[in-house]
């Protein structure tokens, strides 16, 4: 099942929606290559090209919580670092088919994406609002 974009994971912070929304479209894009075409060859390639823009994605959220002293930046770093694990142990899987690998990550893809916006990212925005004028100055912040 392909990840639809949803108003419900829009943080209001327009550079992250637009990160998130590159996420589902790469997690797509492997759906598509394993579940729709049942090929896989492209599992290396797009957990490669994941991994890149994940790391950039994270280096963006971690500036805010820095910024910003989000107190709960320790517990978020560490859903950033389960992540990224997950998908280097793919990339260097080399016990299983392209295919088979594609199969085994999609579903944690899929589950980590949702609960991460919905939870996770939800909660840093929640703090962000509180804190007066805040994503006024995220909108204007040049070096975000």
């Amino acid at each position: 099942m392909y990840i639809n974009w949803d108003k419900k994971y829009e943080t209001g912070i327009e550079k992250i929606d637009k990160q998130h929304k590159e996420l589902f479209d790469i997690i797509n894009k492997l759906h598509k290559n394993v579940i729709i075409e049942k090929d896989g060859s492209l599992v290396n390639e797009l957990l490669m090209e994941l991994k890149i823009f994940t790391i950039n994605h994270f280096s963006t959220e971690e500036k805010l919580f820095k910024k910003y002293n989000y107190p709960q930046e320790a517990d978020h770093l560490k859903t950033h670092q389960i992540f990224t694990k997950m998908i280097s142990d793919n990339l260097f899987d080399v016990t299983s088919t392209r295919l088979t690998q594609g199969y085994k990550i999609l579903d944690f893809l899929k589950g980590w994406l949702i609960k991460h916006i919905l939870v996770h990212d939800m909660e840093y925005v929640s703090y962000l609002k509180k804190q007066t004028g805040i994503l006024a100055d995220i909108k204007n912040d040049i070096i975000f």
